[in-house]
C-alpha cells in the first residue's frame, strides 16, 4: 500500500483510467487494517462475498 498513490498518479499520467484499480485498493487496504496482511492477491473476492 505504501506506492498506491505513486501508482495511481503513474496510471494517471500515461493516461489510464484508475477507475477499476481504485476500489480494488480501498479493498486492500480494509483487508490490510483488518490484519490480513499475508493473504495473496485474490483476498477482494473474499471481502466481496460476505
Amino acid at each position: 500500500m505504501a506506492g498506491t498513490l505513486t501508482f495511481l498518479r503513474t496510471t494517471e499520467q500515461q493516461g489510464v483510467s484508475a477507475e477499476l484499480l481504485r476500489p480494488y485498493l480501498e479493498l486492500m487496504r480494509r483487508r490490510l487494517d483488518g490484519g490480513g496482511g499475508a493473504e495473496g492477491l485474490t483476498f477482494p473476492v473474499d471481502l466481496l462475498a460476505r
